[in-house]
């Protein structure tokens, strides 16, 4: 079972950072050099100092992890971060829209005992690569403080826990703003002993799902590798932990959100061609996009449901591909474990940027004609600006399905999932730098 623990917590001291909203930030590869520019130029405080700590997109060089660790002791020291008395739980409730929806999801920030992912207790679902991960753990050594949660999901098969975080009324929140995306939250230090007991008892035996942060999981792990004493038991050094933040699989705020791929079609490319070509393993259905905001509502209503794929090339066509009747050959999904080949990513990467664009599909971005982008209406523009020749769009992805391939051992191709809103960087920090403020996990008997 995985090993929860409540912890003391490094956090913005309100009586210094009177705007919490000014000094948070997304998760660092999630944020454009634009937006980094802005968040760093908002606060002298702002945690993307920390967490990215450069401006573009080039990589992070020696001296920016020292700077970043200076900056973090130098906050901690005057003042600007504090670090909480009492070992505790922080309830953080966001309240998003989506499609016009209005949205409440609630979770946990909360130490986790870290295990091998081998361990069946703690299960990815995505491919994780080299760099991103030694990029973590230069920081992780330099500054010896997670930064940036793991988003888990809890496997909460009953839905106790989260009819108990529904029911929760802790008081004053310590914090509560608005995010740029609009996104309003509210967080609350858990720390009496009532409630803290039935959390424990609530997630005796649960198992978790890494939704988001799997680089930020592996880093953890090595760090600790690296620095623990095999003579201990596990659980008896702050390194053994990591920071996540974790959500009832019941909660219906627990929304998953697709990542869309655009792409260079190379030298020999014809938009006729390529129509042609997709016409023989598809049945196509033509839908009329006129502006970005006609583009953005039509797949906003796609759910995990919908057998489809969307090739949107320019000029204001998008073309719906029916996956119903995929009439590509077989051969190429033979490589692709049976509960994967009907998602929609893996016709995509195997039935077509394969055979059509010659991309591999275990490495499309290495190619250099694949992109990630989330936002449809960045997916719009980009093609009609001329950035990439095509894009294509998929249909989200349901946690149902994601759980099930995390659990037959298998995992996702990267970006194929979007849990929305991710988990801000900057409301609570895990210090790992002193032995004597050790995580408590919290007890099975409670």
């Amino acid at each position: 079972m995985a090993r929860i623990a409540r912890f003391q917590a490094l956090r913005y001291n309100p009586r210094q950072i009177s705007f919490i909203s000014r000094v948070v930030a997304p998760p660092y590869d999630i944020i454009p050099p634009e937006q980094a520019r802005t968040l760093a130029a908002r606060d002298e405080h702002n945690v993307i100092r920390l967490i990215l700590g450069k401006e573009g997109d080039s990589p992070r060089q020696g001296q920016d992890y020292e700077n970043a660790a200076a900056a973090l002791q130098a906050w901690r020291k005057s003042g600007v971060l504090i670090q909480d008395e009492t070992p505790s739980l922080y309830l953080c409730e966001e309240v998003f829209s989506i499609a016009g929806a209005e949205i409440t999801r609630r979770g946990l920030f909360c130490d986790l005992l870290l295990e091998d992912l081998s361990g069946g207790n703690v299960l990815p679902h995505e491919q994780t690569t080299p760099g991103p991960k030694a990029d973590r753990l230069k920081l992780l050594e330099a500054c010896k403080v997670n930064l940036s949660p793991v988003l888990c999901v809890f496997s909460d098969e009953d839905g106790g826990l989260y009819e108990f975080l529904q029911g929760l009324e802790p008081g004053e929140p310590l914090y509560e703003f608005a995010s740029d995306e609009h996104i309003v939250y509210k967080m609350w230090r858990i720390a009496d002993e009532p409630a803290l007991k039935r959390l424990g008892a609530l997630l005796d035996g649960e198992s978790l799902l890494i939704a988001d942060g799997h680089h930020r999981y592996d880093t953890a792990l090595a760090y600790r590798d690296r620095h623990r004493n095999n003579a201990r038991e596990p659980g008896a050094a702050p390194e053994d932990y990591a920071l996540i933040y974790g959500i009832s699989s019941r909660d219906p705020g627990l929304k998953i959100l697709p990542t869309h791929r655009l792409v260079k079609g190379g030298d020999t490319f014809s938009q006729e061609g390529l129509l042609s070509r997709l016409a023989e393993s598809f049945d196509v259905t033509e839908v009329p996009v006129n502006t970005s905001r006609s583009l953005v509502e039509f797949v906003e209503n796609w759910s995990p449901e919908d057998r489809l794929i969307g090739y949107y090339p320019p000029g204001g066509t998008l073309y719906l591909l029916d996956l119903e009747n995929h009439r590509a050959p077989e051969s190429s999904l033979a490589d692709v474990p049976g509960c994967m080949r009907d998602l929609a990513v893996s016709v995509l990467l195997h039935g077509i940027l394969k055979p059509l664009f010659d991309i591999p599909p275990d490495s499309p971005v290495s190619s250099g004609r694949v992109r990630y982008e989330a936002d449809s209406e960045e997916v719009y523009w980009a093609v009609e600006s001329g950035q990439s020749d095509v894009s294509f769009l998929l249909p989200p992805v349901s946690a149902h399905t994601v759980s099930e391939v995390a659990q037959s051992g298998h995992t996702m191709p990267p970006k194929t999932t979007y849990f929305y809103p991710k988990a801000l960087s900057g409301l609570v920090f895990n210090p790992l730098d002193d032995d004597a403020r050790l995580p408590r996990p919290l007890s099975h008997s409670e």
